[in-house]
């Protein structure tokens, strides 16, 4: 190579790396000048999808406030953010340009507290979301007799004992539910003989057992039904459902040492 054609080439190389800087100091200027813009300073926040959680609870989350340029954020990491509120179990935000911020949330529905020696929320899928608050608690039925191992597994995301306890929960959040999950104050896990119920209804007590719930929920809603027709009976002390072809009933006020229950 002469003299003449080294010189053209280093030429050529310091011509495209200035090139190449100075286009990068114009990327650059053109971003900070973007991301400072007032042209683009979020005036609307929009926020969709929160019930138990405030607009204001939510942006905290997100951690933006009115005002922020809408370029200059970064939609996955507010997204990680609002994920990182146990409340929230699916989020999105998005940009509509000139000036508005959008953020959709979906929240946890908690379908009951299981009771492991500290309150845990679970939701509609059977995960614990969150530990509970003494208000978040109120209200809600309360699964107790059973210990973590008992609800999941680092193999199974479910066991005999949740997915029975969700099955119930599930019956009960349906229109025609034969005993409401708002009825149910507890629900009492025995490993061996499965679960039974403390409730506000008609029946104190509902012995359940493992499964064949649709078939239960139906011997149960008839025998309710013959109460709400009857006045024999107002209440009763317990149903026991475990066997759904020999059910045993007993009234209230009734005395158990003597025995009195009845098959129905």
């Amino acid at each position: 190579m002469t003299a003449r054609q080294m010189a053209r080439s280093v030429f050529k190389s310091v011509f495209i790396v200035l090139v190449l800087t100075g286009m990068s100091l114009i990327f650059i200027f053109g971003y900070d000048v973007l991301t400072q813009c007032d042209y683009f300073s979020a005036k609307n926040l929009s926020i969709e999808g929160g019930r138990k959680l405030t607009s204001n609870q939510i942006l905290a989350s997100a951690q933006i406030a009115k005002g922020v340029n809408i370029l200059s954020i970064n939609l996955k990491t507010v997204r990680k953010k609002l994920l990182a509120n146990p409340w929230i179990s699916q989020a999105d935000i998005y940009r509509t340009f000139p000036d508005n911020i959008t953020i959709h949330i979906k929240e946890e529905k908690p379908m009951a507290v299981l009771d492991l020696g500290r309150h845990f929320l679970v939701n509609a899928d059977g995960i614990i979301f969150k530990e509970a608050t003494e208000s978040e608690a109120s209200g809600m039925p309360v699964i107790s007799g059973i210990d973590y191992a008992d609800w999941t597994t680092s193999e199974l995301p479910s066991t005999r004992v949740s997915s029975s306890v969700m099955e119930v929960l599930a019956m009960g959040e349906s229109l025609d539910g034969i005993i409401p999950n708002h009825m149910i104050k507890r629900i009492i896990v025995d490993r061996e003989i499965g679960l039974t119920l403390q409730t506000d209804s008609p029946v104190n007590v509902v012995k359940l057992g493992y499964g064949d719930y649709k078939l239960k929920y139906l011997r149960l809603g008839k025998i309710l039904f013959y109460m709400d027709e009857n006045d024999t009976f107002q209440r009763m002390a317990e149903i026991d459902l475990r066997n759904p072809d020999c059910i045993v009933a007993r009234p209230e006020n009734e005395d158990t040492s003597a025995g009195h229950k009845k098959e129905v």
